[in-house]
C-alpha cells in the first residue's frame, strides 16, 4: 500500500464499501509525468521500434536541445533506452524499455476518451491546426 508521501506510487484506496470514489490523490507524480510537454509524443514516436534521434527531431518538429533533455529525462525515468551502434560513423538510437511499451495501452485509451470527448472531428482539426503534420505522421492514431 502507497503512501500519501510516496510520489512514485499511484494505488487507489479501496473505498468501495463506504461507496465513495476511488482516491487518485496518489497518483500526482503519474498526472506530472503524462502531462509534461513533449512526453507522450516522444513515447508515441518510439511505439514501432528504435528510431534515430534525428528522425524523431524531424517527426515532431522538434528542436534538438528539447528533444535531448526530454530523451535524457524519459531514460532516467526508465522508460526510453538509448542504444549506441558502433558503426562508422557511431549510430545512436532511441527505443522504449518495456516499462515505455506498458504505455502503449494508456497511450490508446487515452485516444479512445479523445475522441469520445471531443469527436473524430476534433481530432482532424488538431491535426489541421498542425499543418497536417500530427494526422500524416500518425502521432495522433495510437495502435
Amino acid at each position: 500500500m502507497a503512501h500519501r508521501g510516496d510520489k512514485t506510487a499511484c494505488t487507489l484506496h479501496d473505498r468501495s464499501e463506504a461507496g465513495a470514489e476511488p482516491d487518485y490523490s496518489d497518483c500526482s507524480a503519474t498526472y506530472h509525468f503524462l502531462g509534461t510537454r513533449w512526453n507522450l509524443q516522444i513515447i508515441s514516436a518510439l511505439l514501432n521500434g528504435y528510431t534515430r534521434f534525428t528522425e524523431i527531431a524531424q517527426l515532431l518538429n522538434l528542436n534538438s536541445r528539447t528533444l535531448a533533455e526530454r530523451l535524457k529525462h524519459l531514460e532516467l525515468e526508465g522508460i526510453v533506452i538509448r542504444q549506441v551502434r558502433n558503426q562508422i560513423p557511431v549510430r545512436i538510437a532511441y527505443g522504449l524499455t518495456a516499462k515505455g511499451q506498458a504505455l502503449h495501452e494508456v497511450l490508446s485509451e487515452i485516444q479512445k476518451w479523445a475522441v469520445y470527448a471531443d469527436g473524430p472531428e476534433a481530432i482532424e482539426v488538431i491535426g489541421e491546426k498542425n499543418g497536417g503534420r500530427c494526422a500524416e505522421r500518425g502521432i495522433l492514431q495510437i495502435g
